[in-house]
């Protein structure tokens, strides 16, 4: 077990206070969807349903999409959807050659995808149901999760950077063996992943997008008619829980999240998420926010924010941080893959 770095602990108190925000992640029964289908005489690449880990399977899912469109070398791509996932798959197309516009009703900073989490964690299971043999691999999705990020790391426009982050759960009472524990949690796993402060990150995504020539239209799609009406012969579908009024999908189901938002504090240099009986608390430090989350609502589409959630989150972090006596060490092979 390694000695714990000083700790400096997120300041809570009302002056830090700065807004609360709700959004809707697009849950999807069977996990997300990766498939292609004809519409007219159009492809369509659908890329959606990613629940809460849209942006880990960002760079994955849309590297997925970008080949099944490249393979069939149109002039040009219609995307429907301006989140994380139309842009990451737009910028890829756009590498690639091809003429890209991009279709939404809302971009940046209006977009679900500018409320995210953003934190990269990987996992064992993300494929299952029917995306079980379509898509990438579980271990591609590890690797690319990482590797599609690491290039933006150079620039801090991107709001992309490196994080310790600490996985918690409450301590057991009977166990006998030798626990590491954080504000007074047991430790189950940390790592140094990426963070992504969605505010810039898709900022810099549109600003590339421009530059490389890639057209922006706001358009809200409510029928297939619209679609087949767009002159591309080839469409990728990113429209999260919009697929399921625009494509029938009766599986999509919305995910509530609530955030409260405090103030910057640079000195706070770690992340973590915390498991226990009341709920998931989480903390990611952002150059503009504090972010404090753990809300994970099935079936609620309420957009306003609840006092009650804010009074949670707020108490049961102040609980963790009164505990507070260091940090975790992190060995330099302690990346997450």
């Amino acid at each position: 077990m390694h000695a714990k770095r000083p700790g400096v602990p997120v300041q809570l108190s009302p002056a830090y206070f700065d807004r609360s925000v709700v959004g809707l992640r697009p849950g999807r029964l069977g996990g997300f969807r990766l498939a292609t289908e004809k519409l007219a005489e159009k492809l369509v690449v659908h890329n959606y349903g990613h629940g809460g880990d849209g942006y880990t399977l960002s760079w994955p899912c849309a590297r997925w999409a970008a080949d099944q469109i490249s393979a069939q070398q149109p002039d040009s791509v219609g995307i429907i959807g301006a989140g994380v996932s139309g842009l990451t798959t737009a910028w890829l197309l756009a590498r690639r050659g091809i003429k890209v516009t991009i279709y939404a009703d809302k971009f940046s900073p209006d977009t679900t995808s500018n409320i995210a989490g953003a934190i990269i964690l990987t996992g064992p299971n993300y494929r299952s149901g029917e995306n079980a043999n379509m898509g990438p691999s579980d271990d591609a999705i590890n690797a690319d999760a990482l590797a599609g990020f690491t290039p933006f790391l150079a620039e801090q426009r991107y709001g992309v950077y490196w994080i310790d982050h600490i996985q918690m759960r409450p301590l057991w009472q009977d166990s006998q063996s030798p626990q590491e524990t954080f504000l007074g949690r047991r430790v189950t796993d940390k790592y140094r992943t990426i963070m992504v402060d969605p505010n810039l990150y898709l900022a810099a995504l549109m600003q590339d997008l421009s530059e490389m020539g890639v057209k922006f239209w706001t358009k809200k799609f409510t029928t297939l008619g619209g679609l087949a009406r767009l002159p591309h012969p080839a469409l990728v579908n990113c429209s999260g829980l919009g697929a399921g009024l625009l494509f029938g999908d009766e599986n999509m189901f919305p995910i509530r999240g609530q955030l409260t938002l405090l103030k910057p504090q640079p000195e706070i240099d770690y992340s973590y998420i915390s498991r226990q009986p009341g709920g998931v608390l989480y903390m990611f430090p952002r150059r503009g926010n504090i972010v404090l989350g753990g809300t994970h609502q099935r079936g609620n589409d309420q957009l306003l924010s609840e006092p009650a959630e804010v009074e949670r989150q707020l108490r049961g972090h102040g609980e963790l941080m009164a505990k507070l006596r260091g940090v975790p060490r992190m060995d330099p092979g302690e990346i997450k893959s």
